[in-house]
């Protein structure tokens, strides 16, 4: 059991590492600003408008992390990846929802439903592989 919970847990710790440095990365060379100046003005990361390259650039970072994230469950479970997977799905599709509600309106709704269902879909596909 600890093990089982454990590969979900190393799982997710691995795809927020990517999703922090890939919004690192999204912030510089897509929208052209320092992470510091982000946090600073407000604009972007859940508090103020974002543009669409960067909300797509931010998806492609997000499933990619998934998709290692899933692969990492897979890989730790001792047994029945799929399983694995799918807890992590479970749980990524719970934080989802609270990030939705905490960035409310200032993410537009197609992107919030997509980190909502496909991201945690690319996650179980990653656990099998």
């Amino acid at each position: 059991m600890f093990h089982s919970a454990l590969s979900v847990i190393l799982g997710y710790a691995a795809m927020v590492a990517i999703v922090i440095v890939g919004t690192m990365l999204s912030v510089r060379f897509v929208l052209g600003k320092s992470f510091a100046e982000m946090k600073k003005t407000g604009s972007g990361m859940g508090a103020g408008p974002v543009t669409r390259p960067y909300l797509i650039a931010n998806l492609v970072v997000s499933a990619f992390a998934a998709l290692v994230g899933g692969m990492v469950t897979g890989h730790l479970a001792s047994e029945v990846p799929l399983y694995h997977g799918l807890a992590l799905a479970v749980f990524m599709a719970l934080m989802s929802l609270v990030s939705i509600r905490q960035a409310g309106n200032s993410q537009p709704r197609w992107y919030q439903v997509l980190l909502a269902t496909v991201m945690p879909a690319i996650a179980v596909a990653g656990a099998l592989i």
